[in-house]
Order: C-alpha cells, then sequence, then structure tokens
C-alpha cells in the first residue's frame, strides 16, 4: 500500500505548488519519520508517495527553520537510507543509494506552466551551469535555442543576442536584482563570473511586463548562489575546494567557499570565491589570439535573514576585477604586428605594447531584499528592493604610443564608469471573486542610470577648443536617464484557462552632460549641440494567455505593445561643427514594439520505458518594429536625395520606418533513469523596411540576425559506476543573407556572410558514492577541432579544441 502526504486530502496538485528554490518557515519536532514528511509535503503543497514499510521504525530529529522543500526533505530523511525523489506528481521516496548525478537534461528546464510568460521561458539550474563549464555568460547562453553569442571569445568581447536583437538597450541583464549592461565601442556587454551563479533565466521578446523601456530582445535574469545550495544533507556548516583546467589556454580556475546556517536555521551565509589564471587562446589552425588572457578574480558575500516566519531579509555583494595588457577592441581576432622599424626601436614588447592598452576593470554589484508573506494573509506578499551596480573601466596607453593615432578610439588614456540604481516595491495578492482564481501583481520602480566618459588626448594639450586634451568622447557622451514606473498585473484563472491582462507605464528622462571641450560643445543654434533634458512617457500594455487544454498538451500566447526612449549615446552623440551631422538629437522619437508569440508545451511519461518523461516546446513569433532608433548616414535627408540642401542642423540620429522580426524555435527534452537527451532548432528572419542608410530605399535584410541553428545532446546515467557522460552537437547553417543585398553602399553595416559548420562535444561527470562530497566532470568542446567562424562574431574565428576539467570536494 501507498502512502501519499499532499495539501489536502484527494487535492490534485500539480508537481510545482511551491517553486523548488522557494524558502519556506518549518517547524517540524523531532519523532516518527511518516508524519514529519506529511507535514512538511503539506507546508510546500505537494504530494509525497512512500510505503509504511519503508518509514516503518524510522525517526527523524526534527526541522527548525527556513529551509528549501529539497533541503527540508534531505535534513528529515538524513540517517534513514531513504531520499525523495522529484517526480512529474511530485515526489516519491526511494533508497538513498549512490545519488545519480544528472537528473534532468542539459539546458531543459521549461520556466513553468503557470501563465504564458513562464511557458514561454528558458531556465538553467546550477547542474545545467556546472555542466558546461564556461568562460563567460554569453558562451553558456549560446547553447540557447534563440540565443546567440555575438563577439570575441577574447576575455570581456562578448554581448548577447536574443531573437536577432543584440545591443544593450534590446537585452536586459539582471543579477540579483541589479541592472547590468556596459556599452563602448568594440567592447563587450556583460562581465559576470558564470562561476558564481546557481540560475540562469531567459524571457525572450519583449512580453515580461516587469522589464519595460527597452529589452525588446529579451530579459536574462542571473541568480547567485546561496548557502542553501551548497550545504549537505543534515549538516549546518560547509566548505568547497575547487578546481579546473581548460586545455585550450591552459587555464586554471580556482575556487573555494565557505558557508553555513545558524543551528534554529534563522540565518545563512556564504562567502564564495573565484581565480581564473589563463593563457592566449588557441584557434583550431593552431595559432593564437595574441594578448587573450584570461586574468579575473570574483568575489560573493551572501546572506539570507529569516527575521521570523513571514520576513525574510537577503543581502547580496559580488566583484569581479581583472587588468592586463590587451587590444583596445575586444571584439576583434588577430592585432596586426607591430613592424620590424617598431621592434628595432622600441624592442619586442614595447613595440606590441604601444598598440594595446592596459586595462583595469572593476565590476560590483550590492543588492537588499526584503520580503514579507504571512501564511495566513494571501492578500500580503510584499518586496522592497534596492540595488547598486557599477561597471568601472580604465584603458591606458603606454608613453611611447603615438599621440596622434587614437582620437576614434577613446585616445591615450580613458575613464568610463556605468552606475545603476535601483528601487523596487511590489505586492503579490490571491484572492477569488466567484469561480475566479486571481493573482494581482502591482509594483512600482526607479531606476536611474549614470555614464560617466572621459579621455586624454595627447596631442590636443594646448589646444583649448579640446580642453587641453581632457573631454568626453564625442562618440561617448556622458549623461544619465532616470526612469519611474509603475505596473499592474492580473493573471486571473478559470479551471485549466489563466488570462493575463497587464500594463506598465514608464516616465523616462534623458540628460546630457555637457561635453568639456568646446568643439563639442559649440553655442550656435545652428551645430546644434544642446545637452538639455528630454522626457519621453508612455503605456505598455500586454495580454497573455495559458491554457492547459489537456493533461499533456498546453498552449500559450502573448500579445505586447511596449517602447524605448533613446539610449545616452543615441541621444547626445555629437561631431565637430562643420561635419555633415554635427546635432545631438533631442528630437527623436521613441521605438516600438509590437510583440506576438504562440506557443505550445507537450508533456508525456512513461514514453520508451518506465518513469522516463519527453517535453515538446513549440514557439512562433513575430516582432514588428517601428521607428527604429539608428545613425543619420548616407542619404541624410530627402532633400539630398534630389540634389536639394538639407536643413540644419541635422542630429547624429534618426528614426527609420520600421522592421519586422519572425521566427520557430522547437525545443524537446528526454529524461529517464538511463538515458536523457535534447533537441533544439531555431529559425529567425528579419528585414528592415528600407536601407539603414537611406529611410526611403529598399527594403533590406537586418545584419544581425543568426543562422539557422540546431544544438543536440545525448547521454548515459550509469549508477553503479556514480556516472554520467554524453555527446553534444552544434549544427549551424550558412548565413547569406546581407543588408547590402537590398542597398550595395548598405556593406557598413553588413556583417560578413559565413558558412555552416557542426560542432562536436563529449561531456562526463563523477560522483562516487564512497567520496563523500567529492564531484569530478570533463566537458570537451570543438571536439574534431574544427575551423569555423561563428556569423555573430564578425569574422572572428571560432576556438580550437578544448579540454575542460573540474575537480571539487565539499565538506
Amino acid at each position: 500500500m501507498l502512502t501519499s502526504a499532499m495539501a489536502a486530502p484527494g487535492a490534485s496538485v500539480p508537481p510545482a505548488a511551491v517553486e523548488q528554490s522557494a524558502i519556506l518557515p518549518f517547524a517540524i519536532p523531532a519523532g516518527d519519520l511518516a508524519p514529519a514528511l506529511q507535514t512538511a509535503a503539506a507546508k510546500a503543497g505537494v504530494i509525497v508517495i512512500f510505503t509504511p514499510e519503508q518509514t516503518r521504525g524510522k525517526n527523524t530529529a526534527g526541522l527548525q527553520g527556513h529551509y528549501r522543500l529539497t533541503d527540508a526533505f534531505d535534513t528529515l530523511l538524513a540517517g534513514s537510507g531513504l531520499r525523495a525523489q522529484q517526480t512529474a506528481q511530485g515526489y516519491r521516496l526511494v533508497d538513498a543509494g549512490p545519488v545519480q548525478p544528472l537528473t534532468i537534461p542539459e539546458l531543459s528546464v521549461v520556466g513553468g506552466l503557470s501563465d504564458s510568460v513562464a511557458a514561454g521561458r528558458s531556465v538553467l539550474d546550477k547542474e545545467d551551469i556546472e555542466r558546461v563549464q564556461a568562460d563567460n555568460i554569453a558562451s553558456l547562453l549560446d547553447r540557447l535555442p534563440g540565443v546567440g553569442m555575438a563577439g570575441s571569445p577574447r576575455p570581456g568581447g562578448q554581448s548577447l543576442n536574443i531573437w536577432g536583437m543584440g545591443d544593450m538597450e534590446d537585452v536586459k541583464v539582471v543579477l540579483d536584482g541589479a541592472p547590468k549592461g556596459f556599452e563602448k565601442y568594440r567592447q563587450g556587454s556583460v562581465f559576470i563570473e558564470p562561476e558564481l551563479l546557481k540560475k540562469v533565466e531567459v524571457d525572450k521578446g519583449p512580453h515580461n511586463l516587469l522589464n519595460g523601456n527597452g529589452g525588446f530582445g529579451g530579459t536574462i535574469t542571473l541568480e547567485t548562489k546561496d548557502a542553501g545550495d551548497m550545504l549537505l544533507p543534515g549538516e549546518d556548516f560547509g566548505g568547497l575546494l575547487k578546481y579546473s583546467y581548460h586545455t585550450n589556454d591552459r587555464q586554471g580556475i580556482y575556487s573555494g567557499a565557505l558557508y553555513g546556517r545558524t543551528p534554529e536555521g534563522s540565518a545563512d551565509g556564504l562567502l564564495y570565491m573565484s581565480k581564473r589564471d589563463g593563457g592566449n587562446l588557441k584557434r583550431p589552425d593552431g595559432t593564437r589570439f595574441a594578448y587573450s588572457a584570461n586574468d579575473q578574480a570574483s568575489y560573493l558575500l551572501k546572506t539570507n535573514i529569516y527575521l521570523s516566519e513571514a520576513q525574510t531579509l537577503t543581502l547580496s555583494a559580488m566583484r569581479s576585477d581583472s587588468d592586463g595588457w590587451q587590444p583596445f577592441a575586444a571584439k576583434r581576432d588577430d592585432i596586426a604586428a607591430p613592424s620590424q622599424a617598431d621592434i628595432d626601436k622600441y624592442g619586442r614588447e614595447e613595440a606590441w605594447r604601444r598598440i594595446l592598452v592596459y586595462r583595469d576593470q572593476t565590476d560590483t554589484n550590492y543588492s537588499v531584499k526584503w520580503n514579507l508573506a504571512p501564511e495566513a494573509q494571501p492578500l500580503l506578499n510584499l518586496t522592497l528592493s534596492y540595488a547598486y551596480s557599477k561597471t568601472e573601466q580604465h584603458d591606458k596607453r603606454p608613453d611611447s604610443a603615438s599621440k596622434f593615432s587614437y582620437l576614434g578610439t577613446l585616445g591615450n588614456e580613458s575613464w568610463v564608469n556605468y552606475t545603476d540604481r535601483q528601487f523596487d516595491v511590489s505586492n503579490e495578492s490571491r484572492f477569488a471573486s466567484g469561480p475566479l482564481e486571481h493573482k494581482l501583481l502591482l509594483g512600482a520602480r526607479w531606476h536611474k542610470h549614470q555614464r560617466d566618459t572621459l579621455m586624454y588626448y595627447p596631442s590636443q594639450v594646448k589646444n583649448a577648443s579640446y580642453n587641453y586634451g581632457y573631454f568626453q568622447p564625442y562618440y561617448m557622451p556622458a549623461g544619465e536617464q532616470e526612469t519611474r514606473s509603475v505596473y499592474l498585473q492580473d493573471a486571473v484563472s478559470f479551471g485549466s484557462l489563466t488570462v493575463t491582462p497587464g500594463v506598465r507605464y514608464d516616465h523616462v528622462t534623458n540628460t546630457g552632460q555637457p561635453n568639456r571641450a568646446p568643439r563639442y560643445n559649440d553655442s550656435d543654434p545652428l551645430v546644434g549641440h544642446d545637452y538639455s533634458s528630454v522626457t519621453y512617457t508612455g503605456w505598455s500594455p500586454h495580454l497573455g494567455v495559458m491554457w492547459k487544454a489537456t493533461s499533456n498538451l498546453s498552449l500559450f500566447a502573448d500579445v505586447s505593445r511596449t517602447w524605448r526612449a533613446p539610449v545616452i549615446d543615441e541621444q547626445y552623440e555629437v561631431q565637430y561643427a562643420a561635419s555633415s551631422v554635427p546635432g545631438t538629437s533631442r528630437g527623436l522619437q521613441v521605438e516600438r514594439m509590437t510583440g506576438v508569440r504562440l506557443g505550445a508545451v507537450l508533456d508525456f511519461n512513461d514514453v520508451l520505458m518506465a518513469r522516463d518523461s519527453l517535453q515538446i516546446r513549440t514557439t512562433l513569433f513575430r516582432n514588428r518594429g517601428k521607428d527604429e532608433i539608428f545613425y543619420r548616414r548616407g542619404v541624410v535627408c530627402d532633400a539630398a536625395r534630389h540634389g536639394g540642401q538639407c536643413g540644419q542642423p541635422l542630429s547624429n540620429y534618426r528614426n527609420l520606418p520600421g522592421y519586422t522580426i519572425e521566427g520557430v524555435e522547437l525545443e524537446s527534452f528526454y529524461d529517464s533513469e538511463s538515458l536523457f537527451g535534447s533537441l533544439s532548432f531555431s529559425s529567425i528572419r528579419g528585414k528592415r523596411d528600407a536601407s539603414p542608410r537611406d529611410p526611403w530605399g529598399n527594403e533590406t535584410w537586418i545584419a544581425e540576425i543568426p543562422p539557422v541553428t540546431a544544438h543536440a545532446m545525448l547521454g548515459m546515467k550509469v549508477p553503479q559506476w556514480d556516472m554520467a557522460f554524453g555527446w553534444t552537437g552544434d549544427f549551424v547553417r550558412k548565413q547569406d543573407r546581407s543588408p547590402a543585398d537590398g542597398d550595395p553602399m548598405a556593406v557598413v553595416w553588413a556583417l560578413p556572410k559565413t558558412s555552416g559548420y557542426a560542432l562536436h562535444g563529449l561531456f562526463a561527470s563523477w560522483q562516487p558514492s564512497g567520496l563523500h562530497g567529492f564531484e569530478a566532470r570533463v566537458a570537451v568542446d570543438n571536439l574534431f577541432n574544427r575551423d569555423y567562424y561563428p556569423y555573430l562574431g564578425e569574422s572572428v574565428s571560432g576556438v580550437g579544441r578544448n579540454i575542460k576539467f573540474s575537480v571539487s570536494q565539499r565538506f
């Protein structure tokens, strides 16, 4: 006979009644194991199935404090010889035995089926992140359909592309509640250490109402590790030592952590440190990316304080530091070697450094979050959070470098700081009105983004029009953007149907910082150097529908209409007075997008063998943009097309007519006791209504659309060896569409066309039951050392074969 512990007798409880990572208060006394398990299950609203024989005569030491559900089960079952295994229906008690290192397939987690936004979300958990052993966030997410890495493999050379949109304002990145992002010519946009992360969520498209003023491509939400993720079952204190090695660049990664919680479970804390020390990356042909060494140290300090059963306070601090000689443009392949004459004059080392910069970079992130959620008051789930983020980059060329060559690349020394401050307050209420169940979310947000820039150009130290050599780059102005927002969303459920209407209001004010150099801050109105504030306001409505048609089929749909204000450089970039487009762009309209997404999720159990599962998700999308904010180049005005004169002043940016991006994604995931695998496919196409250089010209392809891509993975679990291993494959079609096809003069906005390629990899993990807390992993990228050039890499070579090892010991 089976015994079930559940939220209410006879209730049909979904397997994710409480999110697996949610922290809950428990007060379970020591005593018989069976009733203790029933109490924990009822608290979490899940089903736990076990037989009387499994728990007969077994006791538990009880549970007091705040725990994740999985940690609560582990603690209650400590010493029982049993463990709680998650199933499609909830949890089942099984013999502890050797813990299988792989229980879900790689990159396989659908966000959930609670609403349409969750159904379209991709989630990577700690296991997924550790399996890939990525050097950076972009290469980790590059394995997801519709998500691509742009740039080069050099440290700091990566940015992200989602559904064909890759600018910083199109892809929002949030770390522990803090907005992240960096925008600098030929530089990457994200500098976060994957080793410190436990979870990554990817929302594709403009459909998550919580994120406004941009994010047309999507939002990436990153969550750092907690003490609860690291503690072994039944323990209150522990540590981690980990060493990794990558053969391609001979990179060593050294990580260590200390973590613990109070005996009563009222608080926990984590200190995590990681250091990367590598050499130059190797291409498939055996040559190396000169000056591409990865030297980065990262630190994480995090604590959760459970003020009461209903209150949780979370504090997080994170910092990363890196420095070293490297090319100014991190998004590049090779560097032109210095001439023999320069080598003879300066020596080989100094001759090389004359064409490099010494880059010192610091990335910091602080956040605090307070949550009040009394169990007896479903109308109250109040969250207040404040986050601070800053990225600083200081570049300096050697004294021997040319004093006349670097006006367009931030001079001989530069200082760039990006600072974000954000305060958010929201409340989620759950209530019923007749047959309808409501989940009402009401919130407000304040976000201030500041960008400070300064460069030193020594050839003008005696020139007052250049402020004696110290001024803001005219192509990278300083300024701030302040956004005030309110949002309201109600998820209304009637049986298996959930309809989620919502609306968001944003008030955005941009303010430029006048350039220190009079050359770029001319008072003549005909020049147009106006750095004064501009304000934009508007509404963003969203409607989502989620229908669980059958036990195996769920359908979801989203329709969103949103907008974004210009970013600082789009509004305040200038040129000198005699140029053709000297002015700031204060007359820009907002860029608008209407997004439509349709999808289906299929779930099956017992397909090929007992207790296996198969999930298939299909997504169709169409994003229609209007008034695209883009450079004013080429045909700068309508009169110029007919030989006439343009009015003055002309702004650096203008609004283009519009564009359309549409695509299809197919994802499938399989898991069983012995086999697991995944297969995904993505096809996207995008066109502008006109040319990027001529708003009155022909339609042109959008350059940033990735090629058709498929990712595959097949693996096997071998419990008797405490091991799992498998194969991965990445298959990329050629990309032969270019803006130059519709307008040959638009080649400057095109990316080089590329050939298709296939990459193969291997992975394995070993968690020997005889070595408590020990784990070893290996992953091989580009197994056959295939020569390839990723399309979004802009002719930058891919990386050659890379064998990645890691060993770790928890104690």
